[in-house]
């Protein structure tokens, strides 16, 4: 048994050791400005910008439940995936990261926030918006894009 206590005892320890931490000022702007640029370049349909944002290893879940890798994520956003958008109707605007808690560990981070969207649907504006869960890796002391998943939020109804 004195094993086993042992051990669970060195576990908790290095968990205690590893626990989250308040971003100091600074490094908070960091990772919410990297959030806003990487759903910038998402609606904006900039590949460059996205293949600089994302992690090596980058994998995300999708608002439908998906899971993709970076290759196939990064197609989804090709000027040929944008004319299609298009053509259905639907032109991305501009988008807006609030709601932001952020939680280091180490030379990782958690930012979870709202994005709100700014769409033409068929000519008719709308809002839509996801809590994103954005997981932050520092890598050559830039913070890239590690992993996310998105969740749309329920339109709200009128009155409520």
């Amino acid at each position: 048994m004195k094993p086993l206590f042992a051990a669970t005892l060195g576990l908790a320890l290095a968990l205690a050791c590893q626990s989250a931490r308040a971003a100091d000022p600074q490094t908070e702007k960091e990772l919410a400005a990297a959030a806003q640029a990487v759903v910038d370049a998402q609606i904006r349909f900039d590949l460059k910008a996205l293949e600089a944002l994302l992690a090596p290893d980058y994998v995300e879940v999708s608002p439908v439940g998906d899971v993709d890798e970076r290759a196939e994520v990064l197609s989804f956003y090709t000027p040929e995936a944008r004319n299609q958008m298009l053509a259905a109707g639907m032109e991305p605007l501009s988008n807006k990261i609030d709601e932001t808690r952020i939680r280091v560990y180490g030379d990782q981070a958690i930012v979870i926030a709202k994005d709100t969207a700014e769409l033409k649907v068929n000519g008719v504006a709308e809002q839509r918006a996801m809590r994103m869960l954005f997981h932050f890796r520092k890598l050559g002391g830039k913070w890239l894009l590690q992993t996310m998943q998105a969740t749309w939020l329920r339109p709200q109804q009128p009155g409520g």
